[in-house]
């Protein structure tokens, strides 16, 4: 990915918008109202829209045309023409600066934004695009001891306006040039103040945690060692571009395909102003996220407390901490994740702001307080069954006790452990995959549902895989059958309509149902078949 020569231009203005373009060459700006448009902007689509969204907008918005065209990015890498933005989220009214890079100079290149939603089933729509962009190789990544800290001090390619054009949600910047493959940065764009019964806190930290840009993660893949200290002023690339894909976009789709209001913004505008939870009745949140602030734990408590449903719709949430601090870009451009104490002197000031486990001293506070239950493992693929049919959850699902969902679990999953004490007493697991370790041990993924005092409703899916089993595209799981497929999706739906309504509990409350041991679940598999087998 090292980019060796660095690409130098003079600014010169954008034709509309007030874009401008360092590229080197002339830009074309286009605002579109529907993806086959191609007109030019007009000024009265420019403004900001004043007060809170009108009730039922998501639902006229996603009756406007759509395009499939963006998903030429979608690739479990990035492509050959790639970039960052200086902002992880944005809101109307901000300015927004991409920084791209090509291989090798070429002319034509275009950077489109699509809105991601259901659009009819096409689940994008074009909102603006900026064309004949010239683009050439960038400065290769800089990686800072200790920390590994790296990052790509790139030159700017264009800045271009958030308007009023860009109702809130969560967008892909298509960035693609003649002759290479393109590539997708996110872009989520909120609605700051409104109260849409949901909201959908994107999990960028996650996304960073798994970039491998410039060489590092924060994982040691051989022979790279762990960054302790991660950037977004550089590109997605392998695990962290397709989270995207895997993680999100599947449950925005559901969300839109509903026509449910909903507001969207990522975990770091939810530790910037945690007391945002609070303007829902619903937290929604995608496959994997992984890593959390303190403020943002603190504030999802409160938000519970406060009668705020939260669903997790995956696995391996709220798992380790992190904090937050500036680069040369901005405020929370980057995450320090340590993965001890020992010799951080911030955590030694603080105890508090440690960067390790959050179930592990100095923090004690197990994810299952929150979560419902705690982190299982990873590198088991399988089946669900069916404990708790008589759930509203399974409404509408027609399935029975004991039934198996051929192909539900990948990825990383949660398992209840009913001896800790952090687990709450009145969890309900609804389904179960029984599995066998390498040793020989039996262990379970677990899919839960509780109810808080105050009866806000928690929902978590105990699998990373549950939003792409709704797409049906998950990247290690054979194909999920058509009818378990439709229970998954009617136990999204059943969760998505009624955490949006009120406290969940007010309506249904949370009976305890815990399921066989380990053991216990795995020796009654009606068949071999039945019991997952983890390879690690």
């Amino acid at each position: 990915m090292a980019l060796m020569s660095c690409h130098h231009a003079a600014a010169v203005s954008g034709a509309q918008n007030g874009e401008v373009s360092r590229g080197g060459s002339s830009t074309t700006s286009i605002d579109t109202s529907s993806s086959s448009s191609s007109s030019t902007s007009s000024p009265d689509g420019d403004n900001c829209p004043a007060g809170k969204l009108t009730s039922g907008w998501l639902r006229a918005e996603n009756a406007l045309g759509g395009t499939t065209a963006w998903q030429d990015a979608k690739h479990t890498v990035s492509g050959t023409v790639n970039g960052y933005l200086n902002h992880a989220s944005a809101r109307c009214g901000d300015t927004v600066t991409a920084y791209l890079s090509a291989p090798e100079r070429v002319s034509g290149a275009s950077l489109s934004a699509y809105r991601m939603g259901y659009y009819g089933g096409a689940g994008g729509r074009l909102v603006w695009e900026s064309r004949n962009l010239g683009l050439g190789p960038q400065v290769s990544a800089t990686v800072s001891d200790p920390s590994l800290l790296t990052e790509a001090p790139w030159a700017a390619t264009l800045t271009f306006p958030v308007t009023g054009r860009w109702v809130p949600g969560y967008y892909l910047l298509v960035v693609r040039a003649p002759g290479q493959t393109a590539s997708s940065i996110p872009l989520v764009i909120r609605a700051d103040g409104d109260d849409a019964p949901l909201g959908y806190q994107a999990s960028v930290l996650t996304y960073q945690a798994y970039n491998t840009f410039g060489g590092h993660s924060a994982y040691g893949n051989l022979p790279a060692a762990p960054s302790t200290e991660l950037s977004f002023d550089r590109p997605y690339q392998d695990g962290g571009y397709y989270s995207a894909y895997q993680y999100e976009l599947p449950i925005v789709r559901e969300i839109e395909k509903l026509g449910i209001d909903t507001d969207y913004f990522t975990d770091v505008d939810a530790d910037a102003d945690p007391a945002q939870l609070k303007q829902h009745h619903g937290i929604i949140i995608g496959g994997h996220s992984e890593y959390w602030t303190k403020r943002m734990y603190d504030g999802a408590l409160a938000a519970r407390q406060a009668g705020v449903n939260i669903a997790f719709f995956g696995a391996n949430s709220v798992y380790t901490a992190v904090r937050l601090t500036s680069s040369p870009l901005g405020s929370d451009r980057r995450m320090v994740l340590r993965r001890t104490a020992a010799g951080d002197p911030v955590a030694a000031k603080d105890p508090s702001q440690a960067t390790v486990n959050w179930a592990d001293p100095p923090l004690n506070r197990p994810e299952a307080a929150l979560v419902g239950e705690g982190y299982g493992y990873l590198g088991a693929t399988g089946s669900l069954r069916v404990l708790h049919a008589q759930s509203w959850i399974f409404a509408g699902t027609g399935v029975t006790p004991g039934e198996v969902l051929r192909n539900t679990i990948g990825g990383e999953y949660d398992q209840v452990d009913v001896n800790n004490p952090t687990t709450p007493r009145d969890v309900d697991v609804l389904a179960a995959m029984p599995l066998r370790t390498k040793s020989g041990a039996a262990e379970m993924a677990t899919t839960t549902y509780y109810v808080a005092p105050s009866q806000a409703g928690v929902f978590n899916a105990g699998t990373t895989y549950w939003p792409c089993v709704l797409n049906g595209d998950c990247l290690h799981l054979a194909p999920t059958p058509p009818a378990a497929q439709q229970v998954i999706t009617r136990m999204t739906d059943n969760i998505l309509t009624t955490f949006a309504a009120q406290p969940a509990g007010r309506q249904h409350p949370s009976t305890p149902s815990w399921p066989p041991t380990p053991e216990g679940l795995v020796s009654s598999a009606k068949q071999p078949g039945d019991v997952s087998q983890r390879t690690d």
